[in-house]
């Protein structure tokens, strides 16, 4: 007999129905890390009505959200575990039982970043910027029937992780700790100059420690030095979200690590590629986004290969990377490092 796997997550939904009490509300969010921390104020905003909240997502996406006070269970589901042809049946069936439901999946990809091979990725990108140049968490809130804005995304973690996190910055007492970025979901999310930028600022400042993360992709981008720590696809996620609260800088691309930076006032450097300040920094505290002056940005579009994405022909590499100077970048941390320093000579 053929397995329905509609079928067999909802009696796993309906079991999970029964066990709770009052009202309840299903949020539906299948995403990446970055997506996750991005519907937190919704789920704030659910708990403060006095519902019972169910999150529905995919375990990679749990990471971000694990420990959230806000959520009463997960209902969780792998990645392609209902067919794509399935989807609007399996999501009818799945918001019965519940006082609200509330869809989020491809609030960002989707609505506001128009992904390659949709007939949207071919619009010009007048209409895209028109279309989609909303922020990213606001707009999440408003399909959640909130018209809130600036809500602030936040993350939670346990007083073991934390103590982690204090221990590793009690290690490194007195020194300026960059976390760097170096790989992202997507072929624009790698700055190419990275390691020229990092290691012309590790030799100016001999205070700094460096750590980079990125996955395992980003290990093809990480160096050697004496004060940089290799941590891609060495160290959890997690940890580096964590830390990310502890660091004196954070740098990258737009990814998770990133997100997580922002639910802080950790300073941070994010070089922008299909989105805009407006999109994704504009309620951050410390943000220095630096994006390339080209003519494709802001393209608001989800490139899935190097196919769709404009490139330098000489380093193979996105336009709106390689045209961010490193100095721009070297300048920006020397900025930052200045204002650290002077706040460390005043307390």
């Amino acid at each position: 007999m053929e397995i329905n796997p509609v079928e067999n997550l909802i009696k796993k939904k309906d079991k999970l129905l029964s066990k709770l009490k009052g009202k309840k509300a299903l949020v539906v969010r299948l995403g990446a890390v970055g997506d996750m921390i991005m519907i937190s104020p919704v789920l704030r905003a659910l708990k403060n009505d006095g519902y019972q909240v169910v999150l529905n997502t995919q375990p990679y996406g749990k990471t971000a959200v694990w420990g959230n006070p806000n959520i009463d269970a997960f209902f969780m589901q792998n990645e392609n575990q209902v067919p794509i042809e399935r989807l609007d049946e399996y999501w009818g069936k799945l918001g019965i039982g519940f006082d609200k439901m509330i869809n989020l999946t491809g609030s960002v990809e989707g609505d506001l970043l128009k992904p390659e091979g949709s007939p949207e990725f071919s619009w010009t990108k007048e209409r895209r910027h028109e279309e989609c140049n909303k922020n990213y968490v606001d707009y999440s809130m408003g399909k959640a029937g909130y018209p809130i804005t600036a809500a602030k995304t936040e993350m939670f973690f346990t007083k073991a992780e934390h103590k982690w996190a204090k221990n590793f910055r009690n290690k490194y007492r007195g020194k300026f700790v960059i976390i760097w970025s170096l790989y992202g979901s997507s072929p624009h999310k790698a700055y190419p100059y990275a390691e020229y930028a990092a290691t012309e600022f590790l030799d100016r400042h001999k205070d700094v420690i460096m750590i980079t993360v990125g996955g395992e992709f980003g290990q093809i981008l990480e160096w050697n030095h004496p004060r940089t720590k290799n941590w891609s696809g060495r160290e959890t996620i997690r940890k580096v979200m964590l830390l990310t609260q502890y660091v004196d800088l954070v740098v990258g691309t737009e990814t998770g690590v990133l997100n997580a930076a922002g639910c802080y006032n950790t300073p941070k450097i994010i070089f922008l590629s299909h989105s805009t300040e407006e999109n994704l920094t504009k309620h951050w505290t410390n943000a220095y986004p630096i994006y390339a002056p080209i003519s494709c940005y802001p393209c608001h579009q989800l490139h899935y290969t190097f196919e769709s994405c404009k490139l330098n022909s000489k380093l193979e590499s996105p336009l709106c990377m390689t045209m961010i100077p490193p100095e721009v970048v070297v300048a920006t941390m020397e900025e930052i490092y200045k204002k650290e320093i002077l706040w460390r000579q005043q307390h």
